[in-house]
């Protein structure tokens, strides 16, 4: 059930301004990019499960260090020797000792690496969490969404009330000259004294104070209402007073039928989701993880590429740890007690919702309350006027006494303006509450 059945008309000045607040507004923005990046980073986790491809290469040149000496020239070549002189020949040659060096020197190594994870619970929770993280930005975005909106409501109602109230002097302006002609009128046939005429040029300089205090207060509601939308802060803001003058008389049976949702409640719900996957993380963390690697490539002395340095390898890496200081328990235990905290803040907050709406709602019966009492009042004051200005017209009442009269007028008028008003932003406060979007 939307603002409609809830007592007041919707305006499509206001909706188009609403539809550009939403578009342009720069914290709106900011809470869009900050989703677009959660987005990425749940990308950033799904890959994790795909294979890993990469080119490895690394070429060595050393010299010194600890080196091997064997002395197989000493230990062979007597028997060599032996032999040739049984042989009478020289089929066994001398044979130098073996004194080569542990580091390698013109040594290469290029090789393509493939590894597929096989089994690795840490990649398939990070990504579960990945996912509420995506949709907690996601619902911290429509909050904000949610906020801006009624935000430029309220501050485009409380604009038009300042617009209201600087017409309501205008026209009393209006009224306090025409008593003034006819004070000078009456003065001058000596029916009154010319104290009359300083008591209304008093109350058109005492008018025009409010007027300036009022129009301070317009550009400030303006320029904010502009900062809401991201425009200039002096450009111009279009009026549609229409809505103060389509209010209807709500029910709480209408309000309490508005249906909307409340995305904090959905983002805590998100933080629960995250935490539980958090807790299954680290009870899984105690099971093995399994990897698949393959190499494949060159290696040896000097840059050849042949068949001689071909070469290609397969092994399967398991890591299990069997022990690490109960971290993971006390992990776990950790993630149970922010459970518990995230489960109380739910219950906590849902009631605080409900509290808001039950307020909202008799806030929004009062302000509708109180535009009655004072369409009442006007009713009387208006007639009042009417007779008091026929009265002194004719000389029957002091000046001052009409002045009274215009005055109350006047007050009543605005009183009257502001309690419209008012109870517009009062129904915007009720949708927010509520969780409707517009």
């Amino acid at each position: 059930m939307g603002i409609r059945q809830a007592g007041v008309a919707q305006s499509k000045v206001m909706d188009q301004y609403i539809e550009e607040g939403l578009k342009n507004n720069l914290a709106l923005t900011q809470k869009n990019l900050s989703w677009k990046k959660s987005r990425v980073a749940l990308k950033e986790a799904k890959g994790l499960f795909m294979p890993q491809l990469s080119l490895e290469a690394s070429y060595t040149r050393a010299g010194g260090g600890r080196k091997l000496d064997f002395p197989v020239g000493d230990l062979i070549n007597p028997v060599y020797s032996t032999l040739n002189q049984l042989t009478g020949s020289d089929r066994f040659p001398t044979i130098a000792n073996v004194n080569e060096q542990f580091l390698p020197n013109n040594f290469h190594e290029t090789k393509l690496r493939f590894i597929q994870p096989l089994f690795n619970s840490d990649i398939y929770f990070n990504r579960q969490i990945k996912r509420e993280m995506v949709a907690m930005q996601r619902n911290t975005e429509a909050v904000y969404r949610k906020e801006l909106i009624k935000e430029i409501k309220v501050a485009y109602f409380q604009y038009l009330q300042t617009q209201e109230v600087l017409r309501i002097y205008e026209e009393s302006r209006t009224l306090l000259k025409e008593i003034l002609r006819v004070n000078k009128k009456l003065v001058k046939r000596h029916k009154i004294t010319k104290d009359a005429i300083y008591g209304a040029e008093y109350q058109i300089s005492q008018l025009d104070a409010q007027v300036a205090q009022t129009q301070q207060q317009a550009q400030a509601s303006g320029a904010y209402f502009n900062f809401l939308l991201n425009r200039d802060l002096a450009e111009n803001i279009e009026v549609d007073a229409s809505m103060a003058k389509k209010i209807t008389a709500p029910t709480l049976e209408q309000m309490a039928g508005m249906e909307g949702k409340r995305e904090e409640l959905l983002q805590i719900q998100n933080g629960i989701n995250a935490n539980n996957q958090s807790i299954k993380l680290n009870k899984f963390n105690a099971y093995p993880k399994v990897n698949l690697v393959v190499d494949a490539g060159y290696q040896g002395f000097g840059y050849q590429f042949n068949e001689d340095q071909r070469f290609w390898l397969m092994q399967v890496s398991l890591k299990w740890d069997l022990f690490k200081g109960f971290q993971n328990k006390a992990k776990i235990q950790q993630s149970q007690i922010e459970q518990d905290i995230l489960q109380t803040r739910l219950k906590e907050t849902q009631k605080q919702f409900l509290l808001q709406q039950r307020i909202a709602r008799y806030a929004v019966l009062s302000a509708y309350q109180t535009i009655r009492t004072n369409e009442k009042a006007q009713r009387q004051i208006n007639e009042q006027l009417k007779i008091s200005r026929k009265r002194h017209t004719q000389g029957q009442i002091p000046y001052y006494e009409l002045l009274q009269t215009q005055t109350n007028y006047t007050n009543n008028k605005i009183q009257l303006a502001v309690a419209q008003y008012n109870f517009l932003i009062k129904q915007a406060e009720l949708e927010r509450a509520v969780g409707v979007a517009k």
